[in-house]
C-alpha cells in the first residue's frame, strides 16, 4: 500500500510539474518575453499557477533542461537564447499536447505577429526587404498551387520575424505557423482568398519598406483577422475537421 501510494503521489507531482511548465510556456508566449527578460518572481508564480514552490521549481528546472529558460543566481528565471531549437521543440510539444484548435492558434499568431510586423518596420534593412520581396514573387507565381503558395507565405512570415533581430520571436512563431500549415492550404484555396492575402502581404511589406511601424501593425492585424475568418469559414463548410491541430487536418 505504501509503495502504491508513493508511486501515485510521484505521478501526480509529475503531472503538476508538467502542467505548470505548460502554463509557464504560455506566459512566455503571451507576454512576448525577449531573451534575457525575467519571468515573474517565484512567489508570484506560486500564486498565479496555484501550486507549491516545489512544483514551480521543478517546472522551471524542466524548462531549463529544455533550453527555454536559464536560472540565474540573484535574478531568477530568464528567457534563454542559448538553444532556439530546444525552445521550438518545447513549444511544438506544448501546442500538440494541449490540442489547440486552429482558431486558438490564430489567436497566438495575433499576439506575436502584430508586434513582429511593427518591429520589422523599425529594424529591417535592404537585404531583409529583398528577401521578403522574393517570397511575395513566389506567392504570386504559385497563386493557383496551394502547397507552393503556402510554402512561400510561411517563409515570408519567417523572414519578417528574422528582420526584427529577435530570435526568440522567430522561435516562438515557427511552431505555431507549422501547425497551421496544412489548414492554410485549404483556406488559401477559398475563392479570392489567395489573391487577397497576397495584396495584404504587399501592403505589410510596403509599410516595412517605409519604416511605418504603426501601419505595419495595422496591416498585419487586418491580414490575420481575414485569415481567422477564412479558417472559420472552412470549418463551417466542413472543409476542415473540428479544428484540432493535432489531427493535421487536410486544410489551410
Amino acid at each position: 500500500m505504501t509503495m502504491c501510494g508513493g508511486m501515485g503521489g510521484a505521478t501526480r507531482r509529475v503531472r503538476l510539474r508538467d502542467r505548470a511548465a505548460e502554463r509557464l510556456l504560455e506566459m512566455i508566449l503571451s507576454g512576448g518575453l525577449a531573451v534575457g527578460e525575467r519571468l515573474p518572481p517565484e512567489r508570484e508564480l506560486v500564486e498565479r499557477l496555484g501550486v507549491s514552490r516545489t512544483v514551480v521549481r521543478e517546472a522551471l528546472n524542466l524548462l531549463e533542461a529544455r533550453g527555454v529558460v536559464s536560472i540565474e543566481h540573484g535574478r531568477g528565471a530568464v528567457v534563454s537564447g542559448g538553444n532556439p531549437a530546444a525552445v521550438q521543440e518545447a513549444l511544438s510539444a506544448l501546442l500538440r499536447v494541449r490540442s489547440r484548435s486552429l482558431l486558438e492558434l490564430q489567436e497566438i499568431r495575433r499576439i506575436l505577429e502584430v508586434e513582429v510586423a511593427g518591429l520589422a518596420a523599425e529594424r529591417a534593412g535592404p537585404e531583409e526587404v529583398r528577401a521578403m520581396r522574393e517570397q511575395l514573387e513566389r506567392m504570386r507565381a504559385q497563386i493557383d498551387a496551394p502547397e507552393g503558395y503556402v510554402d512561400a507565405d510561411v517563409e515570408f512570415h519567417a523572414q519578417l520575424a528574422r528582420a526584427t533581430g529577435n530570435g526568440v520571436l522567430l522561435t516562438m512563431l515557427e511552431p505555431v505557423v507549422e501547425l497551421l500549415r496544412e489548414s492554410r492550404k485549404v483556406s488559401a484555396s477559398l475563392p479570392g482568398a489567395a489573391l487577397r492575402a497576397l495584396e495584404e502581404h504587399e501592403r505589410i511589406l510596403g509599410c516595412v519598406e517605409r519604416g511605418d511601424a504603426r501601419g505595419a501593425r495595422e496591416e498585419m492585424r487586418a491580414h490575420l483577422e481575414h485569415t481567422h475568418r477564412d479558417i472559420r469559414e472552412a470549418l463551417e463548410e466542413g472543409l476542415l475537421a473540428d479544428g484540432r491541430a493535432t489531427r493535421r487536418e487536410e486544410g489551410r
